[in-house]
């Protein structure tokens, strides 16, 4: 079944069933095969390859529709093992799950960062907390909104600190928009050999539920990431603002070998 035939199945069946983010859209189409059994319990839906053809969508949109169906129970995705089906009907309680680092970094390579603003500072003792510097010592920061790769929706509002050796890499940051730390990489030669997250609930300060519109001390999950090179140095940092109402992070723990 095409892209095409289904988008013309739900407009036969709700007028208003094409509102919405692509990722919204493609999620409904999907849910409607699960519950008719197009996609029985226990079946492995299409590969993210073929749904970003079958769509002529971005493998972030395709990844957003399917932690859709993992948030309402109906599919389980394991690195390697693609999206199983695991019910027919929404159950709640279920989020998506990380299983490793290139998760987090193919989320900011398909994905756009709109850069508002871009220069040097220096920076205050609280930033220089999470960015692991001295208070005072001089950054390159852009900060910005990224959107999904459609740009029909924003995802969160982010705050990025550079080292100053980096900062004439990245002079065009405003017109190149994708992820920081890929560019990094890839014009200096140096490469992230470990990022740390940290992750906390905070109301959004007022600059960030401007840029969200969002209202003032909305609720927000807030994302600190250091990436790290070969050395042990920081390279650069990250504050991305997350609409609470958005974002729901799972870890899973395995079993590992039992010590007596």
């Amino acid at each position: 079944m095409s892209g095409r035939t289904v988008g013309a199945r739900e407009r036969g069946q709700d007028r208003n069933a094409e509102a919405g983010p692509l990722n919204e859209r493609i999620a409904r189409a999907l849910q409607e095969e699960i519950r008719t059994g197009l996609h029985p319990v226990g079946s492995t839906l299409p590969t993210e390859t073929a749904l970003c053809a079958r769509f002529a969508a971005s493998r972030f949109t395709i990844r957003e529709a399917l932690r859709k169906l993992v948030e309402k129970g109906l599919v389980e995705r394991r690195q390697g093992a693609g999206s199983t089906v695991i019910a027919t009907t929404a159950q709640p309680g279920f989020a998506q799950v990380f299983d490793d680092l290139a998760d987090m970094f193919e989320y900011a390579r398909d994905t756009h960062l709109d850069v508002a603003s871009l220069g040097m500072i220096q920076i205050d003792p609280e930033v220089a907390g999470f960015v692991q510097a001295p208070a005072g010592s001089s950054w390159l920061r852009a900060e910005g909104v990224r959107w999904t790769a459609e740009r029909d929706a924003m995802i969160c509002f982010v705050s990025v600190y550079v080292h100053a050796r980096f900062a004439p890499l990245l002079t065009d940051l405003r017109e190149v928009g994708g992820a920081v730390y890929g560019l990094v990489e890839a014009r200096s030669g140096e490469l992230i050999a470990e990022a740390l997250q940290e992750i906390s609930a905070q109301p959004m300060p007022p600059a960030v539920a401007r840029a969200l519109k969002r209202p003032r001390g909305a609720p927000a999950m807030r994302f600190v990431r250091r990436y790290y090179d070969v050395s042990g140095g920081i390279m650069l940092a990250s504050v991305n603002w997350h609409p609470g109402e958005q974002c729901r992070y799972t870890t899973r723990i395995r079993r590992g070998e039992w010590r007596a």
